[in-house]
This record gives C-alpha cells, sequence and structure tokens, in this order.
C-alpha cells in the first residue's frame, strides 16, 4: 500500500505502472517492486472494476467463500474444515476493503487518487480446494439494469489482450447466464485459470445489483498474476 508501489491487476491499472519512475527516483533503486493484491480482491476487482468505470460504484458489501489452497501450505488442520466453515481469515477483510480503492484509483501527477467507494467485506474459509467465490452487492451511482451489467462485463478487454501477452486471457472477464454457476469445480480454470467468471447478474433490493464472481486463487490470484505482471513489464520496457 506504499503510495509508489503499484498494485496491479494488468486489464485494470497498467497505468499505475508509472509509479516504478517515482519509486526508483525516491529509492534510489535500479529495479522496483510490483505487489499482486490480495487473491479475493483480484477476483472482487476483476468484475468489479468495468461496473465502477461505467456506472461508478458508491457503496458494495462482500462475502467471500475462500478455498484451502488460499491458507498456503499445510494450511488448515484436516479436523477444523472437515464438514465446517471458518468465518474469519487474519487481515482479510481489511485487505478486501482498502485494496480495491487503491487499484481503481486515479494516477494523478506521482500519486494515487483512491476511488471513492465504500466496501464491507465479511471472508469465509471454506472446504473447497481451489477457487475464491465472492458475493457482491453494488450501490451505483448510474443506475444500470443487470443486463446492461452483463454487457459491460462480457465486453471487457484491456492492454494484456490487446499485446496479446502470453499469460493474459483472452476474455478476462467471462459471463454466465446458468442460474448455478460459477462454481469452482467447473469454472475455476476458465482461461487457464486466468479468466474471473461472473453469474447471477440481478437486482439486489437493498443496493441496485448484485452478483457472483469466481476466480482461480492460485493461478489468477498469485503466480500466474505475478507472471502477467511481468508480462506486462516486459512489453512496457521495464525490464530492460
Amino acid at each position: 500500500m506504499d503510495d509508489d508501489v503499484p498494485l496491479l491487476i494488468p486489464e485494470v491499472n497498467p497505468d499505475h505502472l508509472e509509479l516504478i519512475k517515482v519509486q526508483r527516483q525516491r529509492r534510489g533503486w535500479s529495479g522496483a517492486i510490483v505487489t499482486n493484491p490480495n487473491c479475493s480482491t483480484i477476483a472482487l476487482v476483476m468484475a468489479l472494476a468495468p461496473i465502477h468505470q461505467a456506472f461508478g460504484a458508491k457503496r458494495v458489501v462482500v462475502a467471500t467463500l475462500q478455498a484451502l489452497s488460499g491458507a498456503g501450505y499445510p494450511g488448515l488442520p484436516a479436523i477444523d474444515m472437515l464438514g465446517n466453515v471458518i468465518p474469519f481469515i487474519g487481515g482479510e477483510e481489511e485487505k478486501v476493503e482498502s485494496e480495491p480503492l487503491k487499484i481503481m484509483g486515479s494516477l494523478v501527477g506521482d500519486r494515487i487518487h483512491f476511488a471513492e467507494c465504500r466496501i464491507s467485506a465479511h471472508t469465509n474459509r471454506v472446504f473447497v480446494e481451489d477457487g475464491h467465490m465472492v458475493c457482491v452487492s453494488v450501490e451505483l451511482e448510474k443506475k444500470a439494469t443487470p443486463d446492461e451489467v452483463a454487457r459491460v462485463l462480457a465486453g471487457f478487454s484491456s492492454l494484456p489482450q490487446e499485446l496479446k501477452l502470453p499469460s493474459a486471457p483472452e476474455r478476462p472477464v467471462i459471463v454466465t447466464d446458468e442460474r448455478d454457476r460459477p462454481q469452482p469445480r467447473f469454472d475455476r480454470d476458465a482461461g487457464n485459470g486466468m479468466s474471473a467468471v461472473v453469474g447471477r447478474i440481478r437486482e439486489c433490493p437493498v443496493f441496485d445489483i448484485r452478483f457472483v464472481v469466481l476466480s482461480h486463487n492460485t493461478i489468477r490470484g498469485a503466480a500466474g498474476a505475478a507472471i502477467l505482471n511481468a508480462e506486462l513489464m516486459k512489453a512496457k520496457g521495464l525490464l530492460d
């Protein structure tokens, strides 16, 4: 979260790589630090950022269902997780509430102006091997129908797709209209694990729109994200 360190999702905020110039100048470095967001943040923002860009997001309520692999090796004891859900993951709620605001923020000069959006998060560890699911309700600045939101998400593409980066999925966001999808077992490997799958887009009786988004937490949410970051940096000449 340092103000001169890009918190990068290449499809969402590739322009934040301009901070590397500021970082190198301030710190006297020839290299640079570019960081991945939290794995659940990536799933959320892959869907939320296009919506925010098109309609504006004012308030967001999020509930995550996070896979076992997100806890790392050796992870949680089987006796704790078998037939169970743990409604606490240390530090996760704070990350999911703060990181999207930096990622969706605007780069002005040598700093990022955070997005003016409020996020409330509940994070849960569930008995699933891979794939983080996020249930999201959004209050919009500009009202939109579920069909309009679905069209924005399905049509979303960005610089990694234009550059045809090796790890970039052809469709960064895949929209499904099946009433019971996405599901980790069937959808986590979409786009070789680099796409976010969004479903159940519908009206929200409290806010405006609600939906479910799923992504592979150890591919898009971790190793694959770092590789795609490096590919974008290479394409922009930042590794030369």
